[in-house]
């Protein structure tokens, strides 16, 4: 039996406001269940299969395209090829998980007060701002919404142009304002990030919660070409949408 012909003859009727596709992060056929207030779809429409939500499902679909040419058809399929070394901005993400672990593979946080590229309690540390890569070393990097969080947020993509290789690229989703530049947050005093009233918090796997810096606009697109970069943003489309749960999702590219 076809998998949406189960579901249907499995699930009781109200579930049928929810819908059936394919989830690029575990590589299943599978239902995504709308669990939250349409305008924040991007953040549910969760595949019952492995837990993802609409924007990992979008950034896992262009890390697996944007190397289809190179023989990844998934996630797994980064692990134990030496030949591609990958950040993961994401250690405790769902990402990680599918991806899982093998040398070429660096899935990383940010701890206040510890080192670039130690680590803490088993987990790498990277700042963005300094990675502890070496110049042209990664053939990839994957932040999702990460760069809002980062005062300064220029010099992080400064470091991720130098410790790509060239044609290496940066896979990420961000809270993306298109119709204005990006505002600043915060005021730097004596050197440090001073955040105004009122702070904005998002959730955060490591602090339970952490405050936004940025609201990133198009001028960060300019940043990252005139750094060296080709840019594009690649958004779901309808089709894409119904058939592989992107529900208003959109993703940015940035290639050296």
């Amino acid at each position: 039996m076809r998998f949406r012909s189960l579901v249907r003859f499995l699930l009781p009727p109200f579930t049928f406001r929810h819908r059936t596709g394919f989830c690029h992060v575990c590589g299943h056929a599978t239902l995504f269940l709308f669990i939250d207030k349409p305008e924040l779809v991007r953040n549910h429409a969760i595949c019952i299969r492995c837990g993802c939500c609409a924007r990992n499902r979008h950034i896992a679909r262009w890390v697996i395209g944007e190397f289809a040419e190179r023989g990844i058809r998934s996630l797994s399929d980064f692990r134990g090829r030496q030949n591609l070394e990958v950040l993961n901005t994401a250690a405790l993400g769902i990402l990680a998980a599918k991806m899982g672990k093998g040398p070429n593979l660096y899935h990383s946080e940010y701890f206040d007060g510890v080192p670039s590229g130690a680590s803490k309690d088993g987990i790498l540390c990277q700042d963005l701002k300094n990675l502890a890569f070496p110049d042209n070393a990664l053939d990839l990097i994957i932040s999702e919404d990460v760069f809002e969080h980062i005062p300064g947020c220029k010099q992080a993509f400064a470091e991720v142009y130098r410790v790509l290789k060239p044609g290496g690229v940066h896979v990420y989703a961000i809270p993306f304002f298109f119709d204005r530049k990006t505002r600043e947050l915060f005021r730097w005093v004596d050197g440090k990030p001073v955040l105004d009233e009122p702070i904005e918090f998002h959730g955060d796997p490591v602090r339970g919660q952490i405050p936004c810096f940025n609201y990133l606009g198009y001028d960060s697109l300019d940043w990252q070409r005139e750094m060296g970069f080709e840019v594009r943003i690649e958004r779901s489309s309808y089709a894409e949408q119904k058939n592989l749960g992107t529900y208003d999702c959109f993703t940015l590219i940035a290639k050296k």
